[in-house]
């Protein structure tokens, strides 16, 4: 490797053979074992082509530090997260990259509790890798490569799910979908969880092959062939779209229309609070529309910085029976305390059976704001740096510093932070019209770019 992955409180990323390889993740593999007491480790992947040989090399790691490999195979990111919980292991291992590029591969490690590491156990693990505490290669190659033994998890996952939702409910609706799983993890658990509900449904994209025919972002606009088959197919209720390790869900209507994936955590939350009231956690660049939703039930919003770890700790804090992000992740700790793309269809395709609406149904009852998203490279730049200065330049705004810069106006916000996962700077900007959205991100993008 010529130069470290991304490590952060998101885990690691980088490009595989580049910025990650084989011998990397049986460091971090073997520095986590060992901090966990060695034990059962749980694994599971993803669909990218290199996951298999880094999971070769994670077994060796977690063997050479005395640890106990279980295999899943390629399973979502929130099933590995659930297993861990469900078999008492003592840690487990994610390796995806989530929404990045198929050249990208990646590693988050998961709790005990079930739950991914926090930042300050992310950075325990980071600092014992800088310090070299880790083996040479060749120690490694004494341990074989392979796995204890193979767990199917998600029949675990599936049967927390549920336990939680109206099955028969769901199963006399006859409700068809459209999904679209970009050929990844979601793909070994959905299809059996819509035979249990009953659910009909037809597809694209849904191999197991990494083959991510489109951005791996859940946004409408890289959505055309879901988009296609939904406005041939009749009598479907809507679409869902998953990211590539499922932790992520978006929705489409049944026409092909577009739905931000801001409405998913919103429609998950309209369910669950209409059953037991409880305060909310969401990040700060989480849509308006979650305090909307809040509002009708009379409880809270508490905003963390971004990063789903830092959702789930201010959940814990603030006893918050839900929470999640605004980017399609809903975190359900009675199933699970990761977001969970499959918990979130779930819990919307109750919703629909309940009120029997399908989703351009249940979204028309909210407001529409516009949000915006755009991103400016800082390679070769410190972000913290360019941040500071663009604070500077707006002295009299109402601002929050918690993560980055947000502007906050009367008629909305612009959010403007370091990447935890790329080497970007991200903009998120929310109104209720599209020209002031867009107005607010230009407004900090000029400032950041006139630094840079």
């Amino acid at each position: 490797m010529t130069e470290l992955p991304i490590m952060s409180v998101s885990g690691i990323r980088g490009i595989f053979g580049k910025t990650i390889d084989p011998l990397f993740v049986s460091h971090i593999a073997y520095i986590q074992t060992k901090l966990a007491g060695g034990g059962m480790i749980v694994v599971g992947r993803d669909t990218r082509a290199s996951g298999k040989v880094m999971a070769e090399a994670i077994f060796r790691g977690i063997r050479a530090a005395g640890g106990i490999p279980l295999d899943l195979g390629i399973a979502p990111t929130p099933t590995t997260c659930v297993c861990v919980a469900a078999l008492n292991a003592s840690s487990g291992i994610i390796i995806t990259a989530s929404h990045n590029p198929g050249q990208y591969n990646g590693y988050k490690m998961v709790h005990q509790s079930g739950r991914l590491y926090r930042a300050d156990e992310c950075q325990t693990i980071y600092d014992a890798f800088l310090r070299g505490e880790y083996l040479s290669p060749e120690d490694y190659d004494k341990f074989p490569a392979v796995a204890e033994k193979s767990i199917d998890g998600a029949s675990v996952h599936i049967e927390k799910i549920l336990k939680k939702i109206d099955v028969n409910l769901i199963q006399n609706a006859s409700l068809q979908i459209a999904i679209d799983s970009i050929n990844g993890a979601a793909g070994a658990v959905f299809p059996q969880l819509l035979e249990k509900l009953s659910v009909k449904w037809v597809g694209v994209n849904n191999k197991l092959d990494g083959d991510f025919v489109h951005n791996p972002e859940p946004r409408p606009e890289h959505l055309q062939d879901l988009s296609d088959l939904l406005k041939k197919t009749p009598k479907l209720w809507g679409g869902f779209v998953f990211d590539p390790d499922a932790d992520r869900l978006a929705t489409m209507g049944e026409n092909g229309q577009e739905i931000s994936e801001e409405f998913t955590l919103a429609l998950a939350l309209d369910n669950l609070l209409n059953r037991k009231k409880s305060p909310v956690t969401t990040n700060l660049s989480t849509s308006m529309l979650i305090d909307d939703v809040a509002a009708k039930y009379g409880v809270n919003v508490i905003r963390s910085k971004i990063g789903e770890a830092n959702v789930v700790e201010e959940m814990e804090k603030h006893d918050c029976l839900y929470g999640g992000e605004g980017n399609g992740g809903v975190i359900f700790p009675e199933i699970s305390s990761a977001r969970d793309g499959l918990c979130a269809m779930a819990l919307i395709l109750e919703l629909m059976a309940t009120r029997r609406k399908k989703l351009t149904e249940l979204v028309s009852e909210w407001p529409q704001y516009s949000i915006v998203k755009e991103k400016l490279s800082c390679e070769g730049m410190d972000p913290r740096v360019v941040l500071k200065k663009v604070d500077e330049q707006f002295p009299s705004e109402q601002k929050n510093r918690l993560d980055g810069l947000k502007i906050i106006r009367d008629y909305g916000w612009v959010h403007l932070r370091a990447s935890n996962t790329e080497p970007i700077i991200r903009c998120y900007a929310e109104a209720r019209s599209s020209q002031q959205a867009k107005q607010l991100a230009e407004m900090v993008l000029s400032a950041a770019r006139s630094i840079s």
